[in-house]
C-alpha cells in the first residue's frame, strides 16, 4: 500500500511539476527577464566572481525545482486523499480531486500571496529567511486552521481554525515584502531599479495562475491515478 502510494503520488507529481514548467516558459520567465533589466546590481568587487544560472541553465534548474516540489506536494495531496478514502467523507472521483487540488492552491499559495505576494527581481524583498519562514508559517497555519474549522465537531474547534488561519496575517509578514491587494494598487515603478509596476503585478497574478493550474492538475491526476491503482475495496 505504501509503495503503490508512492509510486502514484511521483507519477502525478512529475506530471504536474512538467505541466508547471512547462506553463512558466511561457508565461513566467519571459517577465523574470523583463524585470531583470531594472535590477540593480551592487558594484563590489567580488560581483564578478559570482554565478548566476542563465539560458538553458536557468530553464532546467526550474524544470528541476518544479518536478521536485510536484513530487513534495503530490506526497501530501495523496495522503490526504487516502485519508478522505479511509473515512468514507467522500467518494473518490474528479470532484474529490478538485477540491484536494483547490485547497491546496488556498492553502500553499493564495493564502501567503496575501501577506507576500510573488515577487520579481529588483522588488525589495526583506530578508529571504525571515519571508521563507513567514510562507512555512502561514501555510502549516491556513492547513491546520482549515482542517479544524471544516473537520472540528464543537464550536471551539471552529474558533480555533479561524483563528489560526487570521494568525499570520494579523502578525504580519516581514519588512520589505508586499501583500497581493498592496501590490495591485500600486502604480509607477517599485525598488531602487525602477521597475514598472505593471510587470510586478502581472508577475504576481500568472505566478498565481500557473500555480492554480499546477494544483489543478496534481488534483485531478491524483483522483485518477488512486482509484486506478489503489483501490481500497467498494469507494
Amino acid at each position: 500500500m505504501i509503495g503503490r502510494l508512492f509510486q502514484v503520488a511521483l507519477i502525478a507529481g512529475l506530471a504536474a511539476g512538467l505541466f508547471a514548467a512547462a506553463v512558466q516558459a511561457v508565461g513566467v520567465w519571459p517577465l523574470i527577464e523583463q524585470a531583470e533589466t531594472f535590477e540593480v546590481v551592487e558594484a563590489a568587487a567580488d560581483d564578478a566572481h559570482e554565478w548566476s544560472p542563465e539560458g538553458i541553465a536557468r530553464a532546467g534548474w526550474s524544470v528541476v525545482f518544479n518536478l521536485l516540489a510536484g513530487v513534495g506536494f503530490a506526497l501530501l495531496a495523496n495522503g490526504a486523499l487516502l485519508i478522505f478514502r479511509s473515512l468514507r467523507a467522500a467518494s473518490l472521483d474528479w470532484r474529490l480531486g478538485l477540491a484536494v487540488g483547490a485547497f491546496g492552491f488556498a492553502t500553499f499559495s493564495l493564502a501567503p500571496a496575501f501577506g507576500l505576494a510573488p515577487a520579481l527581481p529588483g522588488m525589495a524583498e526583506g530578508d529571504i529567511f525571515a519571508r521563507q519562514a513567514w510562507w512555512l508559517a502561514t501555510a502549516a497555519a491556513t492547513l491546520s486552521g482549515t482542517v479544524l474549522a471544516t473537520l472540528g465537531r464543537r464550536a471551539q474547534d471552529w474558533l480555533l481554525g479561524v483563528v489560526l488561519i487570521a494568525a499570520p496575517h494579523v502578525v504580519g509578514a516581514p519588512g520589505g515584502g508586499m501583500g497581493l491587494f498592496d501590490l495591485l494598487l500600486q502604480s509607477g515603478s517599485l525598488g531602487e531599479g525602477g521597475l514598472p509596476a505593471d510587470l510586478a503585478q502581472r508577475f504576481a497574478l500568472v505566478s498565481l495562475g500557473t500555480a492554480a493550474l499546477f494544483w489543478l492538475v496534481l488534483g485531478l491526476a491524483s483522483a485518477r491515478l488512486q482509484r486506478r491503482y489503489l483501490p481500497l475495496g467498494p469507494i
